[in-house]
């Protein structure tokens, strides 16, 4: 352990000492699926649970949240095609995260919490799942977790990497932490020249990085089935040729702006029905006091969609998890959130992969790679400001035949994500075979 992993692990001492009295109330006092969660953060997993009975070798995949876990399920898939046969647990830190992988990969992996980065936690889920190999999607770099599995012996990848001009500066002024576990990697795949440059610059060795470009929206196309979007229309009640707005992952001003662009578009278009999603369901209730400011009624996706409510209003706010992508399916007019705000924006290759035009703010940091993409393509419309797209939007309105002829070049630019991820696969399989070479 190198001196600046050891400064790491003191500073974490009063983390770890507080958990040792929340570990004893997990038991006790939390429900049970919270409990579980909990356990598996840290460390622990139910004796059961046959981990080491898995399909040799095993493969670890740890995907954050919603957006990673949708890159973890084209990994897998390309792996069936390159490796077939590999067992595979993939892991979250977010609760949605969870609840996608589940849908997404159930029962193909075993998907489970991501465990603290503290020594104890990651060297107890380590040595009960005891992986073969690590796949780190983006940008998830932790120093116990990483370092742990060095020592171990288990070769460790950065697949679709990707490093935001933010992360690059926080990670700069920690360099000598991030050269220590960077050195461990076997293979550093980015997903720019970019990218590249700042990994090496943190300290990743030069000889292992390599440039693939970026496999999120692999499987995409296969993932937009018509007849899911036909029975959601069904349940929406939805009139043949009756034209859709999708907000979806919308945050902070967001959550104002959207519905106020709503209202000013059905001035135009009265049918027009509007349907906003939140980025967190916690938000879900600063939409319903806007629209009951305004004296306008709503209905929840969750009623309409059980059957428990026949549609009665255009407005309908989404309630809940895993239904925004094939909601994308439903819209004639889609924006994506957390672009309008300086929040990096969210993934614009899902509605894409419906054939749609893909409308966003300024501020897609996160997501340089793909709006360059569908720009480039034409069918993706950057906007400046709310008041630019009102204005877009109401011009698209009135325009059916420009949509839907952009909108089949969305699907085309993302026929070459599937060749991405089977060549990011094709490392995996080189580091799998190294690792049954050497006879670990």
């Amino acid at each position: 352990m190198n001196w600046a992993r050891l400064l790491y692990n003191l500073a974490l001492l009063p983390i770890t000492a507080a958990l040792s009295p929340f570990a004893y109330l997990i038991y006790r006092l939390l429900p049970d699926d919270e409990a579980a969660r909990w356990k598996q953060r840290l460390g622990f997993h139910p004796q059961r649970t046959s981990y080491h009975h898995h399909q040799r070798p095993l493969v670890w995949i740890h995907a954050v949240s919603v957006g990673e876990v949708g890159v973890a399920g084209a990994l897998v898939d390309a792996l069936d095609k390159v490796r077939p046969g590999l067992g595979v647990v993939v892991s979250t830190t977010t609760i949605q995260g969870q609840e996608l992988a589940r849908k997404r990969l159930a029962p193909r992996a075993s998907c489970i919490y991501f465990p603290l980065d503290i020594l104890a936690s990651v060297h107890l889920a380590l040595r009960h799942i005891r992986p073969d190999v690590i796949i780190c999607l983006e940008t998830e770099l932790w120093p116990n977790f990483l370092g742990e599995a060095h020592r171990l012996g288990i070769s460790t990848l950065l697949l679709n990497g990707r490093i935001s001009n933010g992360s690059f500066k926080k990670y700069r002024k920690i360099r000598p932490l991030t050269t220590g576990f960077l050195q461990n990697l076997s293979v550093l795949a980015m997903v720019s020249e970019e990218d590249a440059a700042r990994i090496i610059d943190i300290g990743a060795p030069a000889a292992r990085v390599k440039v693939t470009g970026n496999m999120k929206g692999a499987g995409l196309l296969e993932q937009a089935n018509p007849s899911r979007v036909e029975s959601l229309r069904r349940k929406l009640q939805l009139k043949p040729g009756q034209l859709v707005l999708v907000a979806g992952s919308i945050r902070n001003q967001e959550i104002n702006w959207l519905p106020e662009i709503f209202c000013q578009l059905v001035r135009d278009k009265a049918d027009l029905v509007g349907l906003f999603a939140p980025r967190h369901l916690n938000r879900i209730g600063r939409l319903e006091g806007w629209f009951q400011r305004e004296g306008i009624e709503f209905q929840r996706l969750s009623s309409l969609a059980n059957g428990s409510e026949q549609r009665k209003t255009n407005i309908i706010l989404v309630d809940t998890v895993g239904m925004l992508f094939d909601l994308y399916g439903l819209g004639d007019l889609v924006f994506c959130g957390g672009s309008l705000v300086p929040l990096g924006g969210q993934n614009i290759l899902e509605p894409a992969a419906w054939g749609k035009v893909v409308f966003y703010g300024p501020h897609m940091n996160n997501f340089l790679e793909a709006s360059q993409l569908l720009e480039t393509a034409g069918c993706g419309i950057r906007v400046r400001n709310k008041d630019d797209l009102l204005e877009q939007l109401r011009n698209f309105l009135g325009n059916q035949k420009q949509l839907e002829s952009k909108g089949k070049r969305a699907r085309a630019a993302l026929n070459d994500r599937t060749q991405i991820a089977i060549e990011q696969a094709e490392l995996v399989k080189e580091v799998l075979e190294g690792v049954k070479g050497s006879g670990q």
